[in-house]
């Protein structure tokens, strides 16, 4: 596997994994039988995230400090391409839950659907199992306030997710990262943790994906703000975003010239 390096978009470090290999990274995690001494901390960054960093000192602190930085909107692979002139794979949290998912099950390692509105996860979490042969789920929580402590969940999923070497967390970011990075001394099995937005809510059909032709050609956030108007304030961060692009490549040519 080649050596992996990352691409600086507003000082978020996006890796430079390819699909292949980001896959690869996952199941040689999940097979490992050695003793587990931290998860792997997957980040699926948009330029929503990437935005959000530059105000949130603490959101900038844990991207800076998970493992892997994937990046899930066109709009990061548009920056890498325009800042560095290099091709990064999308790699969305949608897109990644049932390949990993799968991994979890050719691995015999169990998986913990956590977030989402209360029954979206179990019933995401039944019909993977449908789809997915020897896909063991170890539990399912929806907690009632999105930055509910550890020590306060009941003690049935605490010790489920104790168990776990898999865990989706499904909050919207940051809350999920934040979630994620105050807990992880507590999942004690767990091999491969990531946030994964509204992908429960994708799998359940609570919330309808955009066709594939919207996700190939990077337009997915068009039909969700098409069935969500709600969402245009957070669309509104999306010329913040390219302004920031367009002004760091600047800064970079005046450096390379200097």
């Amino acid at each position: 596997m080649p050596k992996h390096y990352s691409y600086n978009i507003l000082g978020v470090p996006i890796s430079s994994h390819s699909k292949d290999d980001f896959y690869f990274a996952i199941n040689e995690k999940l097979k490992d039988s050695g003793k587990v001494t931290e998860p792997l901390f997957v980040i699926t960054v948009n330029p929503e995230i990437a935005t959000h960093s530059i105000y949130d000192d603490e959101f900038r602190h844990i991207l800076n400090h998970s493992h892997i930085n994937t990046a899930d909107g066109v709009g990061i692979s548009w920056a890498v391409k325009h800042i560095y002139k290099k091709q990064v794979d999308r790699i969305t949290g949608s897109d990644s839950l049932e390949q990993i998912c799968k991994l979890s099950a050719v691995n015999n390692k169990s998986v913990f659907f956590y977030g989402a509105a209360p029954g979206v996860a179990s019933k995401a979490a039944n019909l993977l199992k449908q789809r997915i042969n020897n896909l063991h789920i170890s539990g399912t929580f929806s907690p009632e306030e999105r930055g509910m402590a550890f020590q306060d969940l009941p003690e049935e999923t605490q010790a489920q997710l104790k168990s776990a070497a898999v865990i989706f967390v499904a909050l919207g970011a940051p809350a999920q990262e934040k979630w994620i990075y105050r807990n992880l001394s507590q999942f004690s099995s767990c091999r491969v943790i990531i946030g994964i937005g509204g992908s429960f809510d994708f799998i359940a059909g609570t919330v309808k994906r955009a066709p594939l032709a919207f996700r190939k050609t990077g337009l997915e956030w068009l039909y969700r703000l098409w069935l969500q108007p709600s969402r245009w304030r957070r669309m509104m961060k999306l010329p913040l975003f390219a302004m920031n692009v367009l002004l760091l490549r600047s800064e970079l040519q005046a450096n390379q010239k200097a």
